[in-house]
């Protein structure tokens, strides 16, 4: 009965450390998951967080100046925060991924994987056998592509498919029809149930991916080619007119699905030598040039892929584990790192693309030398039109900027004569048009020899006004109504014509020279103050030569901004999809847990600090890291407070053993003085009871540990019944039972 009692504060310490294993089994497993689905990554373009926090700083600045005005302004910062928001800096990734080669033991303990992504389009056809209106069989090679659902949709639908694959990539796909696996077998074993065929074996051997009821999403069944994506525009026109009813689509077998015929073509393999074209000579050797077969006229997109194309086998089928808290295959199809290595190596050994490479000069596309369009102030403007407008209005941000501080560009403005006084006056908002107009006009009249001139002036300007008559008293109030051309001539004067037998003097000339030297400075000094825009970017350039320095710098700026304008040799090896293994475009870290993701962050750090140039160091944004924080703090807690359980227990144990062994002692006094009375010494009475007190703290020990592992198992069900989790479970561990069971012996003597 003692043994028994005993057992109690050790079955309630064994319970609760069964649990909080359990509990701590399930969290592990889901960081693991977690961190599976959303790795660190960084990538070789990522977004300018300077270019975003100056921006916000800008805006900030330019509100500041309306402060001491009795008006209300429009604050039109949007556009300057977008274009900050898509700004991006270069990581120099070719050079991080030899370091991490270099230290990938140091890593190893705190990854699951490190995969490398590279920037090029996977084109993946299925082959559909059909018959014609004819009763003749038909081959047909549909693209699997989200491009594809797009392109059949419809007008409506027009140009989504070059916005998809904006960021399409290898292992992306534009919608991950396609995405390469975490190359951890044990991980994948732990998250996805194979329910037919086997995980890939070889490089040219892929995996489909169902949810947990065994479905296909319908898109998904279009892209793949199991349903015939010409369908798509009608039943999309239905969803618009309200009109779709969903279809009970028959079920297929797995072997309808593993049996697809499936062919792999890289880009590279749609370019040919052009023999119509002659070669080109580099250092006295000939080089042919290349064409796209998908540009000529008697191409056979069927045949061509059927005869070039490298077969991929589905050789399983897998879904998501019952209970799993995440998944690591974002795609409706899996492939292995083999089949990356695969693709890079047969990249490696692409003729076209070894030639370009070969002939850095020459364009293989067209056998030219690559030129580069040199802009003048002239002509600025068509390159400033081929860059999107949220670019621009971030480069405003930033001219504005650099008007405010740097005199280079300060001094650039100077309204100095009449020309250019009417040129930035034009650029001048409402408000400060009338002020400046209003000071001209003022000056104008201090003088009592221009009053017959300004009465002429105002009197032939009213015949342009359809019926308005101006005064040199109302002129000023008059300007909203008044068009642009009777503003102008007012400012400069009306010349002589058929229509006007003489000339007659603006208010620039009745101001007189001296006066108007004060409003240029003043104009001057107002435009310093002003947010950069198109029209002022414009007039600033217009007064700089194409030889100016600061011109040439401005241009070589904007030229780097805009879209793709000339080939080059990297925007042809772009179009041929070259990728080369050392040179990724993004690196994937997949934690082991949070505590791992913090080292990766440590070694990333380290990293930045052993380099010397500002430009060699890596910058990303962990965006799951911000929202893990608060998970992991959500962890702590709950194993807090399961210590603090355990420690409790404990207490409330070691009083009941020590209570009861008490009580043992004062029942036996008789029992002791006996012993003592035949001879029996101190320490042969302190051995009975110690031996006494060792086996009953033993057998407490082992029957607390048999109860908590009997308890064990309908506490288990009723947990996974309670949360809806069939893997969590209460589990005493085999170190936990050994520790208890000695706890209870030595607590107990």
């Amino acid at each position: 009965m003692t043994s028994f009692a005993g057992s109690i504060g050790i079955i309630g310490i064994a319970l609760i450390l069964a649990l909080s294993n359990g509990i701590n089994a399930y969290i592990s497993m889901v960081q693991e998951d977690t961190l599976s689905t959303y790795p660190l990554t960084i990538q070789k373009q990522t977004q300018d967080t300077s270019a975003l926090l100056a921006a916000m700083t800008q805006t900030g600045t330019d509100s500041s100046n309306h402060r001491d005005s009795n008006m209300i302004y429009v604050d039109d910062s949007m556009g300057t925060m977008v274009g900050a928001l898509s700004a991006t800096v270069e990581n120099n990734l070719e050079a991080f991924k030899a370091y991490l080669e270099e230290h990938q033991d140091e890593l190893a303990p705190y990854v699951s994987d490190i995969q490398y992504t590279y920037d090029y389009n996977l084109q993946v056809f299925n082959i559909v056998t059909t018959t014609d209106e004819d009763g003749n069989t038909v081959t047909e090679a549909r693209e699997i592509s989200m491009n594809v659902i797009f392109d059949n949709m419809g007008d409506a639908f027009s140009g989504m498919s070059d916005l998809m694959s904006m960021g399409s990539s290898m292992g992306s796909m534009g919608m991950d029809v396609f995405s390469e696996m975490i190359n951890n077998q044990e991980l994948l074993d732990q998250q996805y149930d194979v329910v037919a065929g086997n995980w890939p074996t070889a490089y040219n051997e892929v995996v489909l991916v169902i949810d947990s009821n065994n479905q296909l999403s319908k898109m998904t069944a279009y892209m793949l080619g199991i349903l015939d994506p010409d369908n798509i525009a009608e039943e999309m026109a239905d969803v618009m007119a309200g009109k779709y009813e969903p279809e009970n689509l028959p079920p297929y077998t797995f072997e309808d699905v593993m049996g697809m015929s499936i062919l792999l073509m890289t880009t590279e393999d749609f370019f040919v030598e052009d023999s119509s074209k002659s070669p080109y000579t580099v250092n006295g050797k000939e080089y042919p040039v290349w064409k796209d077969v998908r540009e000529s006229f008697d191409y056979d997109r069927d045949s061509y892929v059927t005869e070039h194309g490298v077969e991929l086998k589905i050789s399983g089928i897998i879904r998501p584990k019952q209970g799993a808290t995440a998944t690591s295959i974002s795609g409706a199809i899996g492939y292995t790192k083999a089949f990356t290595d695969y693709i890079l190596s047969e990249n490696a050994k692409s003729d076209v693309i070894a030639q370009q490479k070969e002939t850095k000069d020459v364009n293989v596309l067209t056998g030219l030398p690559f030129e580069r369009t040199v802009y003048t102030p002239e002509t600025i403007h068509e390159l400033i039109d081929k860059i999107d407008d949220a670019t621009m209005e971030m480069f405003y941000a930033y001219m504005t900027q650099q008007i405010l501080q740097n005199p280079e560009f300060s001094d650039r403005i100077n309204v100095k004569d009449t020309e250019s006084f009417l040129g930035m006056y034009m650029l001048l908002p409402a408000d400060k048009q009338s002020v400046i107009f209003e000071s001209v006009l003022n000056a104008a009249r201090a003088n009592p020899d221009n009053e017959k001139g300004l009465s002429t002036l105002c009197t032939v300007l009213s015949y342009g006004t359809g019926g308005i008559t101006i005064t040199p008293d109302n002129f000023v109030k008059l300007l909203p109504a008044l068009s642009t051309e009777i503003i102008l001539g007012a400012m400069a004067g009306i010349p002589k014509s058929e229509q006007m037998p003489f000339a007659v003097p603006g208010l620039i000339e009745l101001a007189g020279e001296q006066a108007m030297q004060s409003i240029y400075t003043a104009l001057t000094e107002s435009l310093k103050t002003m947010q950069v825009n198109d029209q002022i970017f414009l007039a600033l350039l217009a007064s700089m030569t194409a030889d100016d320095e600061a011109f040439i710098q401005l241009e070589e700026t904007l030229y780097s901004m805009a879209p793709q304008i000339d080939a080059t040799y990297e925007s042809v090896l772009d179009t041929l999809d070259d990728a080369e293994s050392a040179k990724p475009n993004s690196i994937n870290f997949y934690a082991v847990n949070f505590e791992s993701k913090d080292f990766i962050e440590s070694f990333i750090e380290d990293y930045n600090n052993s380099r010397t140039e500002e430009s060699d160091k890596l910058k990303y944004t962990d965006v799951v890291g911000i929202l893990m924080t608060g998970i992991t703090t959500i962890i702590n807690a709950i194993s807090y407070v399961l210590i603090a359980f355990v420690s409790i227990s404990l207490v409330v144990s070691s009083i009941m053993i020590g209570i009861i062994t008490y009580i043992s002692v004062l029942e036996r006094t008789k029992e002791i003085g006996i012993l003592r009375a035949m001879g029996a010494s101190k320490r042969d009475i302190r051995r009975v009871f110690n031996a006494e007190t060792l086996i009953i703290g033993l057998c407490a020990g082992i029957i607390g540990i048999v109860a908590t592992v009997i308890i064990c198992i309908p506490a288990s069900a009723i947990i996974q019944v309670a949360t809806g989790i069939p893997s969590i479970a209460a589990v005493l561990p085999w170190q936990g039972a050994i520790i208890l069971i000695a706890v209870s012996t030595i607590m107990t003597v």
